[in-house]
């Protein structure tokens, strides 16, 4: 169960709440957006001392409002929502006629035109007979079969049903009778080892009874906090920081720069079939495109202002870019966020690859001022409890 989240300072998600009209962005990467006529934002070469007024950062007083702890309350609903509700407990029963209200564990495969369609096969799957979970017929032309029957069932798709492919079309499903269920009712507080077990067989958890299942869900839990924790400290600090420190200006160049590069991401994101990008938040964002490029300009400035801050902080304190640091920067951002390879993480961040790459290299720097400025940060909790440093949520149980 336990994940690990990579915070990736200073790149701007794509955030509608909407479906684009586009592609996966780590699947695909930014097209035919390389010119000679714009500057990439991270080529704009600028002293950050020369722009920012910086205050003192280092050992910083920020507070938490969240309660970062787990309570029992909070293992026992995360296993009903994860485990009992995705896992229902059927037990072998006697019976050997199949009737309507049973659970039925069954084998099938559909047909069409004789061959087998994709979602059509399964196995070892338990059916509720009267759920009318499958198609007209399925289910009721399983009554009256007998354990160990194999029965044909020839039916027909709705009109209406999602897939296209298979909409009102004929087809044909083989199925196994393999036994006659019951179903358990399983609570968090009548959990049994061998319920643990039963579980553990179908999705091969890595153990076999109720305390290493309880004591797995608080270790996820407690990391999952701790990364959220982690985090708030973070947007904490970084809040300070625009507190205590001020960005006189922007160098010449360089907000256009960056929102050449962002507003890029947007159209490649959501209009990968030729419309523009001003089509696409009028006609399916339904937003005023003027005040979509203002909110997008306003976080941009945002952004921009944080990475001068953090970029100054850098130079003052010496922190320079490491090529082994970056590696394994680029390596974790990567295996988090699934991209195929370093091009397609790098466009994403850019008009092209070199230009992305460098960028990231300002956020990893930019990232590693952060750092030094948590680690000094003196951190109050709901507990009261100081002195919470970065490098000390880093710590896994």
């Amino acid at each position: 169960m336990k994940k690990k989240i990579v915070a990736v300072l200073l790149c701007l998600t794509l955030a509608f709440s909407v479906t684009g009209c586009g592609k996966d962005k780590k699947s695909e990467s930014v097209e035919n957006t390389e010119s000679t006529e714009v500057v990439s934002s991270a080529a704009i070469d600028f002293d950050p001392l020369d722009y920012v007024e910086l205050g003192d950062y280092m050992g910083l007083s920020v507070a938490l409002t969240e309660d970062y702890s787990v309570s029992d309350d909070d293992v026992k609903t995360f296993i009903e929502n994860s485990v009992i509700t995705n896992y229902p407990y059927y037990v072998d029963t006697d019976k050997t006629v199949v009737e309507d209200g049973d659970a039925v564990n069954i084998d099938y495969e559909g047909l069409k035109d004789g061959v087998a369609f994709s979602g059509g096969t399964a196995t070892d799957t338990v059916l509720e007979i009267g759920s009318n979970t499958f198609i007209d017929g399925f289910e009721e032309g399983l009554i009256g079969a007998k354990v160990g029957d194999k029965v044909t069932l020839n039916l027909t798709f709705p009109e209406s049903y999602k897939n296209t492919d298979l909409a009102g079309q004929a087809v044909v499903f083989n199925v196994t009778i393999n036994k006659i269920v019951e179903k358990q009712d399983i609570t968090y507080d009548n959990m049994t080892d061998e319920y643990v077990a039963y579980v553990n067989a179908k999705a091969s958890l890595g153990y076999d009874t109720v305390d290493e299942m309880k004591a797995d869900a608080r270790n996820y839990l407690k990391s999952s906090k701790e990364s959220s924790k982690k985090s708030a400290i973070r947007s904490a600090v970084m809040d300070k920081l625009g507190e205590v420190c001020t960005v006189k200006e922007i160098p010449d160049g360089l907000l256009d720069a960056r929102m050449e590069e962002v507003m890029a991401q947007y159209e490649s994101y959501y209009c990968s079939d030729g419309s523009s990008l001003k089509d696409y938040v009028e006609n399916t964002a339904n937003q005023d495109y003027d005040e979509f490029v203002s909110n997008v300009t306003d976080e941009v400035t945002s952004d921009l202002k944080t990475q001068m801050i953090l970029e100054a902080i850098a130079e003052k304190e010496g922190i320079e870019f490491d090529q082994d640091g970056f590696d394994s920067y680029v390596g974790n951002l990567m295996s988090n966020y699934s991209y195929s390879d370093e091009s397609t993480l790098y466009k994403s961040y850019g008009l092209s690859a070199d230009s992305g790459k460098e960028y990231l290299k300002k956020v990893y720097v930019c990232n590693l001022a952060l750092q030094k400025v948590v680690d000094s940060a003196t951190v109050e909790d709901e507990a009261g409890t100081e002195n919470v440093t970065d490098t000390e949520l880093n710590t896994e149980n």
